[in-house]
């Protein structure tokens, strides 16, 4: 549906693209007190939880207040596009309309039963669906507007491209800090005006010890019981419809994501170098199993049945081996596969399953029992709110009680969720000590937390932390000196001045070195630099460790900049767009009114 829109790929994508567009209230009509039925309103245009919940179903991995935010900017567009007179005439909806393939019958013909089929099913009139399109074409025309004001030349292009994937022949000298640390006079005076100065480095945050039970689906199944007859009994359900199986070791080789024939054809050949390579000696499968496994691959064996679910030619090439016997290349939609079988069972064995099939009976019943478990530890810790002793009790669990003062910075650290802190940290927990709710910790663990003793904030005094300040200070006039002494020696270098630095050797930069080694004004610094009249060009390059001066003595344009080209007018004009289409938003920000209703984005806050 609506074509025009949906190839649009400009820098409002989010509001063409990732929210389906859907008409705010229809369908409702109640008198309500001002500000009641919405969460803002721009201009005249109402953004409400219901449009937002609506415009969150179209939505894949998206925060809400993401989705709100867009939203918003798509109002303000609306709103702009009407200050600016774009309209779209009510011919031009209908033709809109009847052009549409999803309203054609199978003649190609418009089909009246077949838009009356599509409003019934959204709930909407013919009215409100020409008003929705109205607002889509507008926005779209607005935003045509926008892209269609900024223009690229082939010269502009040419110039992006030689400045930016040029390869550049430097030299450099570092102005390391350890060379000047020796130069900076300390004495307690000026420690002690630097720690004045910077106090807020010294601050020790607030902080808890505190004590926690966990728990664990795991230590709960531990203490599940299965009698040989349970286990029996699985086995026997299992082996009645279980069928052949086989445990395998392979080697896998990639290619679902490489587009070009070139490239298949590479991972292939090194597919057969490596088939060729452990077919001549079996003993190196284990090795070359691992160098290749993928994130979560199992290199060393898995189990697989003939059940359809590794697909077919892995799967009849598989069954088809004797056992320690290793495969061909084995092609399938993912890439190319070798596999060498270990062990072959045509039938279960219970002596070999039994182990695994209690300790699956185990897990069964501790998911059954986890949330009961989990009711009953939530109960014992808020009967008994100033201690942790009963809720462990009832469930025989330990209280643990780390020794080590935790913070909001380290927590975070230590990969604790913002949930557990917040808990912490909480009048209920960090003031009343009281227990905590159970937290959920990860899927099959849950805490009660409880504070034992808190540590205010503070400032730690100047003697206990008069170390920490020798270093800062240390490292922080070093860095001025470091500064100064570039400044000095950039200065001459321009000037044509004799300098006693200590130059590297001569080498070529390219620009994805340039990009990966250099933060972001560093490597802007260094586009600067151009060479002229046979001369070499300085830049100072500075957010790195230390100060580097460059001296850029050539640069060498990439030989296939004509190909370039087309791309870099693509990036150009999207960078163009995208900066008008914030300038535009900016503005309308500022012209079009906003006002606060009573609705909420997160209705539960």
């Amino acid at each position: 549906m609506f074509h025009t829109v949906e190839k649009y790929k400009g820098p409002a994508k989010i509001m063409l693209g990732l929210i389906a567009l859907t008409f705010v209230g229809f369908g409702v009509s109640t008198a309500a007190a001002p500000g009641s039925d919405y969460i803002v309103m721009v201009g005249d245009q109402k953004i409400s939880e219901h449009s937002l919940n609506n415009a969150m179903h179209n939505v894949q991995g998206e925060s809400r207040d993401a989705v709100f935010q867009s939203l918003v900017q798509r109002a303000y567009l609306t709103q702009g596009a009407k200050l600016m007179g774009i309209a779209v005439s009510q011919e031009q909806i209908k033709q809109i309309i009847v052009d549409d393939p999803n309203f054609h019958d199978s003649t190609g013909t418009f089909s009246q039963a077949l838009l009356t089929q599509y409003l019934d099913q959204r709930r909407m009139s013919e009215d409100q669906f020409v008003e929705e399109i109205r607002e889509q074409f507008a926005l779209q025309n607005l935003l045509n507007l926008v892209q269609s004001g900024t223009l690229v030349s082939d010269v502009q292009a040419e110039q992006l491209v030689s400045l930016t994937q040029a390869v550049r022949t430097i030299r450099s000298v570092t102005f390391n800090l350890e060379e000047f640390a020796g130069k900076v006079k300390t004495d307690d005076a000026s420690l002690q005006r630097y720690y004045e100065a910077n106090k807020k480095d010294y601050v020790i945050p607030q902080a808890v010890k505190i004590e926690y039970v966990a728990l664990n689906m795991h230590d709960l199944a531990e203490k599940q019981t299965v009698s040989a007859e349970e286990v029996r009994k699985a086995f026997d359900e299992q082996a009645a419809n279980a069928g052949p199986r086989r445990e395998i070791a392979h080697i896998f080789f990639p290619t679902v994501h490489i587009q070009d024939e070139a490239g298949r054809a590479a991972v292939k050949a090194e597919a057969e170098k490596v088939l060729a390579q452990v077919k001549a000696k079996p003993s190196a499968f284990a090795a070359q199993a691992k160098k290749y496994a993928q994130d979560g691959q199992d290199a060393s064996s898995l189990w697989v049945s003939k059940n359809g679910a590794m697909g077919a030619a892995l799967e009849n090439a598989t069954f088809a081996l004797e056992k320690g016997q290793i495969s061909d290349l084995i092609q399938t939609e993912t890439g190319y596969y070798i596999v060498r079988v270990l062990n072959i069972q045509d039938k279960p064995d219970f002596e070999q399953e039994k182990a695994y099939l209690e300790t699956e009976l185990k897990q069964r019943k501790a998911n059954l029992e986890f949330n009961a478990a989990k009711e009953k530890l939530a109960e014992a810790a808020f009967n008994n709110p100033n201690s942790l002793a009963e809720a462990a009790k009832v469930l025989d669990l330990k209280v643990v009680s780390p020794d080590e003062w935790l913070n909001r910075e380290n927590g975070k650290a230590a990969g604790m969720s913002d949930e557990l802190l917040d808990t912490v940290f909480s009048d209920e927990v960090l003031n009343k000590k009281h227990n905590s709710e159970p937290i959920n910790i990860s899927n099959d663990t849950v805490w009660v937390v409880r504070v034992k003793e808190v540590r205010e904030e503070k400032t730690a005094p100047f003697a206990e932390v008069k170390e920490d300040v020798l270093m800062s200070y240390l490292r922080s006039e070093a860095g001025r000196l470091a500064a100064d002494k570039a400044d000095e020696v950039l200065a001459d270098l321009k000037s044509g001045r004799q300098t006693d630095v200590k130059w590297s050797a001569v080498s070529d930069l390219n620009a994805q070195q340039a990009r990966q080694s250099m933060p972001p004004e560093a490597y802007a610094e260094l586009l600067k630099a151009r060479p002229e009249d046979g001369k070499p060009a300085y830049v100072l390059l500075k957010g790195l460790p230390a100060p580097v001066i460059l001296e850029v003595q050539k640069i060498s344009t990439p030989e296939n900049i004509a190909e370039q080209i087309p791309a870099a007018k693509q990036a150009m004009l999207q960078e163009q767009a995208g900066n008008t289409f914030d300038y535009l938003l900016q503005y309308l920000y500022r012209k079009v009114s906003q006002k606060t209703g009573a609705q909420k984005v997160n209705p539960a806050e």
